[in-house]
């Protein structure tokens, strides 16, 4: 994903930056400035910015409607749209903005900032952002071939939350105050009841506290992410400082996030809103996709959309106004008996359709996973660079090749196996031809694993 923000500012910093923009800067962001009041255009450089953030901590009461005001001219001028780059006020916590104001920003922040609560929150921002376009760009495709696909926003409500915790119980009290009295936090005393409770009830996210002795809550996440009813359940760990190996070894089995102990709870609460909002938002495009998406060409043995389809969604990508990235990854699919045997009997189509359905289960709502005509498999991931792919498709892997198959007609164990090759394209910088990616994909990408 794309890291690069401009601010928007009332004092001219030429080519300096605020001061707090440098909390970006650490977490790896490149941070231009531009001031609203000038008449100077915006350069090419800055109009690529993923992210807008006006800043309005030193500006006077009085003048703050007006800085708004220019702000949301320059965009519209340069054709910002509020659904593809999001808008960020930064300002002080006593800041009176009308409704009107209000409307035009994702999101405000106030300090006291720091640099994980900034650079996280953004990155959430922006991957709605993705999401959004994804769900235009299908949108788009699916008209081309006569269904209307409804374009839902990013869910703004985040009422009737309901969290899974689970460990030692020191932080449970801490959870609790820092996040809305609205939000439920039930409490699991050992994974088995967690297990079960998963099983039995709906849970936004799911908190994990790591404090000493944790072997069995790692695992406990390891087998959660093995299945696929829980693939993408939020998972937030609290960290206390003697666990930290155990935090890393978390992360490492599948958990999204984690927070230390003590923690600020306002960061608390702002991680649960990101990770919650993003799995809400992901659900409601995935229920959206998956009924459109048997009305569209599809391959016929594995249902996964087809080759026409795929070529068509991406005929878009080069006139978008926000010039996607997109990460392509082709996938092999290889079979063996379990015990070394043949495989000359068996109904390899009936097993492509179900390790298809899985993989592409296991994918993000605004992923998408195809069939070519000559039957190979090719994953798409909007706004997503080959490191954050590669790690996606691990864990892909590491649940399919752990997952029990049996063919039908033989009631035999099959085994497995998926081979990956990577290719990216910038929209930015290149041209796009389906036809030479999709080739290249596989004959010369930029990785194979």
């Amino acid at each position: 994903m794309g890291k690069q923000a401009l601010v928007l500012t009332e004092q001219d910093f030429g080519y300096d930056v605020p001061e707090w923009a440098s909390l970006l800067m650490d977490n790896d962001f490149d941070v231009w400035s531009h001031c609203v009041l000038l008449e100077k255009e915006p350069s090419s450089v800055e109009l690529q910015a993923d992210i807008l953030l006006l800043d309005l901590l030193n500006v006077e009461d009085a003048q703050i409607g007006d800085v708004i005001e220019k702000a949301i001219a320059l965009r519209s001028q340069h054709g910002l749209d509020a659904a593809r780059i999001p808008l960020v006020a930064i300002a002080q916590p006593g800041v009176d903005l009308s409704e009107d104001q209000l409307a035009h920003f994702s999101d405000i922040l106030q300090p006291p900032l720091t640099g994980d609560l900034i650079s996280n929150r953004l990155i959430s921002l922006m991957r709605l952002s993705t999401m959004r376009r994804e769900a235009e760009r299908r949108a788009t495709t699916f008209k081309r071939f006569g269904v209307g696909l409804p374009v839902v926003p990013p869910p703004r409500d985040m009422t009737q939350q309901r969290l899974l915790f689970i460990g030692s119980g020191m932080a449970f009290l801490p959870i609790q105050s820092a996040l809305p009295d609205d939000v439920e936090t039930v409490a699991a005393l050992t994974p088995a009841m967690a297990e079960d409770m998963l099983k039995e009830q709906q849970f936004d996210a799911l908190i994990v506290e790591l404090s000493d002795y944790n072997a069995h809550l790692i695992a406990f996440i390891e087998d959660l992410r093995r299945n696929p009813s829980y693939f993408s359940l939020p998972i937030i760990l609290i960290c206390h400082k003697k666990a930290s190996q155990d935090g890393l070894a978390g992360l490492a089995s599948g958990a999204n996030d984690i927070v230390s102990f003590p923690f600020s709870g306002s960061f608390f609460e702002n991680r649960i809103d990101i990770l919650v909002r993003e799995e809400r938002y992901r659900q409601q495009l995935r229920k959206i996709f998956s009924e459109a998406r048997l009305l569209m060409p599809t391959d016929e043995v594995t249902r996964l959309y087809s080759e026409t389809f795929l070529k068509t969604h991406l005929e878009a990508l080069p006139n978008e106004a926000s010039k996607p990235c997109v990460s392509f990854a082709g996938i092999d699919i290889r079979f063996d008996l379990i015990g070394g045997r043949e495989m000359s009997s068996i109904n390899e189509n009936g097993l492509l359709s179900r390790v298809g359905r899985l993989i592409s289960s296991l994918m993000r709502a605004e992923d998408m996973l195809a069939r070519l005509d000559n039957g190979r498999f090719v994953a798409l991931f909007p706004d997503t660079d080959l490191q954050e792919t590669r790690t996606a498709l691990q864990r892909i892997r590491a649940i399919v090749q752990l997952s029990p198959f049996v063919e039908q007609s033989s009631q035999q164990g099959i085994k497995v196996s998926l081979d990956f090759s990577l290719h990216y394209f910038d929209s930015k910088q290149a041209t796009m031809d389906a036809d030479k990616i999709l080739k290249d994909l596989f004959e010369n990408p930029v990785t194979r694993f």
